[in-house]
């Protein structure tokens, strides 16, 4: 699905105009600022019962105890949120939040009664967030999500800047208990203003399930008048079996599950993972805050550990540098609200996480507060686009019905990753100290912006000549870099890619699984998919480095044999079709035989590519080399080139255009592009086959074969099928010898049966 959607036009504050939205973001500010005052009265409590300096571990137990529940509840919560009236759960979730905090103080003499008391707290929170969530969606438009998320990240973080501020000053002035008193009045409030809400009913999507169910009566009709129509009695009976099965889809959805209430909970969680899992934008969503939840965790156990450990302040100051935050992630939120409703959606999250990462490194040098405070606003303003994204990609593409189950679900994940943070946190803090800590937490803040652009993302169609920021850095690097540390790079971001890449991978995998003969799954075709995902990066990094450090030394690497048998086929006179694969490094041995000075022109046939930028300078590239360029499609380069007894390049193995030839390939029919044939038919030029192969030294060896005799016509008609097949039994054989050289991640089967 699109992660991008176009917006209503109107102003992001116009939301305020409707009453209901107005009063959820009141509460939300009503409640957030409790949980805020909340962390600084835990904080003044623990700065309490320290001596000395403070261990990162007595926050890891309050991040433990936060997300615990998160893990047990999380996604009950949300079917509950379902199922449940969102408007009550939320009223009863603030009242009793109110009554457990103010309880805290009376039990302060044992940590451990408060870490009980904060245990069934965030629990509740858990409950409360999800209707909350889930309740969004019913008082605002779709195409006003993210503006309305926007607004209510704000709400967020004005608590963020008051709550850490005002509760670190009230804490210091007044000790601990007027902290926790604070916060449960906050909830009391929020309770208020959820009273006064009023939700739009399902009664819409009922409706609009009535229909779907409607038209689906007909078409059942459908089927039970051509199932009577069946000729035979195994139609008859295979049609009645579907039909059963038509009209039992509907029942089952619409009547309870039977069981006790513990078994409808998991039936409806179950179901909402499901749809979660079947929707990848979803899931990159998930992962995405998760992401952030696991950044913030150690950045909030860092943070006071250098506050009070290098800088010997308390409570007060540690709120204030949250504060700051908070007015940064305000401010974050209502730019990404504001200006960048209309920008794709992972791309306010990539570049969100690549600056993040950056600042983060940064905090560890800092050495005052006010440096401190400054850059931690900063932090702030830069990871409010990524929550607020994340929120508004989760309800763009989750059916109301089961947004709650969702929410609940990344609640549980995200506060996973929050709890691991905090535990590991704690330990390595103490260990190796915070600064250290954030130079490792920045860095990885910024290898998952990179890994963020293709996570998880419908990468079918990605080509690196596509992307042509990647491709002049790619360029760059290997134009410079020694050419062993250049396959060293490329062996790395190969490894990386087939993780994050799995349409590609598994496109490779279903192609070896052809070509060795064994499963797709299987240990063999997974390692072969592997080394192929490598052969294309290692293509690449040549590919580059042809424009650099090997440019004009192309013969120190490339070893051709047979170029004998192309110059016979080009005695005739008409030219030679010199046709390969995707196998080795077809630009190598190309770039080989113009260094030879022993043939006339040399010109590829390759294929168009949609960012005009990137088309230019490949095409530059290949063209310094001595290789001319015939985009696909430009019939007239190609005749004239054979015309003057050149030589045409054509890689022959993947049909682009759809108009192919019926080949068995490994076994199976599949079609073939049929352009080398009807043009050595067609002007009589000899296909030569010829192919590149990378040697385990790094070397190559460019094989030319004999060439094919050109097709004859017979009966008007030429015999474009014959060649084709020739063609295809000698490209199999060199691939089966060379599996984890065919650097082929685009589907070749599955084909048979177009144009022919």
């Amino acid at each position: 699905m699109n992660e991008t959607r176009d917006t209503s036009s109107k102003g992001l504050l116009n939301l305020f105009r409707d009453r209901n939205f107005s009063l959820l973001w009141a509460s939300t500010v009503a409640s957030q600022l409790g949980d805020h005052l909340n962390l600084m009265a835990l904080t003044a409590l623990i700065f309490s019962m320290s001596a000395g300096a403070i261990k990162g571990l007595e926050f890891s137990k309050i991040l433990l105890l936060a997300s615990a529940p998160v893990l047990i509840f999380g996604p009950i919560s949300g079917v509950y949120a379902d199922r449940l009236s969102r408007k009550k759960m939320m009223i009863v979730s603030d009242v009793l939040r109110a009554l457990l905090v103010a309880s805290i103080p009376f039990v302060a003499r044992s940590m451990i009664s408060v870490y009980v008391i904060l245990f069934i707290v965030f629990t509740v929170n858990r409950f409360h967030l999800s209707a909350k969530s889930a309740a969004i969606p019913q008082i605002v438009e779709a195409d006003r999500l993210l503006a309305a998320n926007s607004l209510l990240n704000v709400a967020m973080m004005a608590a963020i800047v008051l709550g850490p501020w005002g509760g670190g000053l009230l804490v210091a002035r007044f000790g601990f208990t007027a902290g926790f008193l604070a916060d449960s009045g906050t909830y009391v409030i929020s309770a208020v203003f959820v009273t006064f809400i009023t939700l739009k009913s399902m009664s819409e999507m009922r409706k609009a399930r009535q229909a779907e169910h409607a038209a689906l009566r007909h078409a059942l009709g459908e089927t039970a008048r051509q199932t009577l129509r069946a000729h035979s009695r195994a139609e008859l009976a295979g049609g009645a079996a579907k039909l059963g099965r038509e009209i039992a889809a509907p029942l089952e959805e619409e009547v309870e599950v039977i069981g006790s209430a513990y078994h409808r909970l998991m039936a409806d969680l179950k179901d909402g993972v499901a749809q979660m899992r079947g929707n990848r934008v979803v899931v990159y969503s998930t992962v995405s805050f998760s992401a952030v939840m696991l950044v913030a965790g150690f950045v909030l156990i860092a943070c006071p550990v250098l506050v009070r450990n290098e800088f010997g302040l308390g409570a007060a100051d540690v709120g204030m540098l949250f504060s700051v935050g908070g007015v940064g992630m305000l401010l974050g939120s209502l730019v990404v609200g504001k200006f960048l409703q209309r920008t794709q959606r992972r791309a306010i999250i990539t570049v969100s996480f690549l600056a993040s990462g950056v600042v983060i490194m940064v905090l560890s040098t800092v050495g005052s507060i006010p440096v401190l405070g400054a850059w931690i606003f900063v932090l702030g303003l830069l990871i409010a686009p990524t929550m607020v994204t994340c929120d508004t990609i989760l309800q763009e593409n989750m059916p109301a019905e089961v947004v709650g189950k969702a929410f609940g679900f990344r609640e549980m994940v995200s506060k996973a990753a929050f709890g691991v943070a905090g535990i590991a946190s704690g330990i390595i803090v103490d260990i190796i100290g915070p600064r250290s800590l954030l130079v490792v937490l920045g860095a990885a803040a910024v290898v998952y912006s990179a890994l963020s652009l293709v996570l998880l993302a419908d990468t079918s169609k990605l080509n690196l000549l596509n992307a042509y920021p990647l491709l002049r850095a790619g360029s760059v690097l290997a134009a410079n870099l020694p050419r062993r540390m250049s396959y060293w790079l490329a062996s790395v971001l190969s490894g990386i890619a087939f993780i994050v890449m799995p349409d590609k991978r598994r496109v490779a995998s279903e192609n070896v699984s052809r070509v060795i003969g064994r499963p797709p799954e299987s240990p063999e075709v997974r390692a072969l998919a592997r080394q192929m995902f490598r052969s294309y990066a290692l293509y690449w990094a040549d590919f580059f480095g042809l424009n650099g450090r090997t440019r004009g030394k192309v013969h120190e690497i490339v070893r051709t044999e047979g170029l004998e048998h192309l110059k016979e086929a080009l005695r005739g006179g008409r030219g030679a079709l010199l046709v390969t694969a995707h196998l080795g490094n077809w630009d190598m041995g190309g770039a080989a035989l113009v260094e030879t000075g022993e043939l006339p022109v040399l010109s590829a046939i390759v294929e168009p590519v949609t960012q005009r930028a990137s088309e230019r300078s490949v095409t530059s590239m290949r063209e310094r080399r001595g290789i001319k360029v015939i985009p696909l499609g430009r019939p007239l380069g190609i005749a004239r080139a054979l015309r003057r007894n050149e030589v045409v390049l054509v890689v022959g193995e993947r049909l682009i255009d759809g108009d192919g030839i019926e080949v068995e390939f490994f076994g199976e029919k599949t079609l073939f592009p049929r352009g080398a044939a009807y043009w050595s038919a067609k002007l009589g030029a000899p296909i030569v086959p010829a192919f590149c192969i990378r040697q385990p030294d790094g070397t190559f060896v460019s094989h030319i074969e004999a060439p094919l005799a050109a097709a004859v016509e017979e009966d008007g008609e030429f015999d474009e099928a014959v060649h084709t097949q020739q063609l295809a039994n000698i490209i199999e054989n060199y691939i089966a010898r060379y599996p984890e050289q065919w650097c082929m991640l685009q589907p070749i089967w599955g084909n048979a049966g177009g144009r022919s």
